[in-house]
């Protein structure tokens, strides 16, 4: 395994890879090492600025080969539908919960054990409330990502008027 840190708006993210390159986990980190671009191999670069892009409101998917390492078979239906909402779009727990006919706690302990979020993106799931609920790389983080899909939707809209 092998992983880099890069500075991102949401602060700094570790980013490992397996031994092909598939990346098996994003998360915050304080720790950072500089990266010796020179050092990655062309997929992680890949990667990277795959990430960039769509911090920079250049792309609204992160698509890129990922894999999960010991996610249950319900986790992984989870992250399936996850996986389905549109960008800029939200959903409730309850809302996977009825497709998956289980619980909206469920629903959450699931999503709390995702290892790829932007590329699952569990952000992109909130309470039936409205409120946000909770997020591996912190709530404040979560609104940052719902309220950067909704401006860059805005901003591609504005550009086809």
């Amino acid at each position: 395994m092998k992983s880099v840190y890069i500075d991102t708006p949401i602060g700094i993210l570790e980013l490992s890879f397996d031994d092909e390159f598939n990346v098996i986990k994003i998360a915050k980190s304080d720790r950072f090492l500089l990266i010796n671009e020179q050092n990655l191999s062309t997929e992680i670069m890949n990667f990277i600025e795959c990430l960039k892009a769509y911090f920079e409101d250049k792309t609204i998917t992160i698509d890129y080969p990922f894999k999960l390492i010991n996610a249950s078979n319900f986790c992984k239906a989870v992250f399936n539908l996850t996986s389905q909402i549109s960008y800029g779009e939200t959903v409730s727990y309850n809302w996977i919960a009825k497709k998956l006919n289980t619980s909206p706690r469920a629903v959450g302990q699931a999503l709390k054990k995702n290892p790829l979020p932007l590329i699952i993106p569990c952000h992109r799931v909130i309470k039936t409330n409205g409120d946000i609920g909770g997020y591996s790389l912190g709530i404040e983080v979560k609104k940052w990502l719902l309220e950067h899909e909704k401006s860059t939707l805005y901003k591609l809209l504005l550009h086809k008027i």
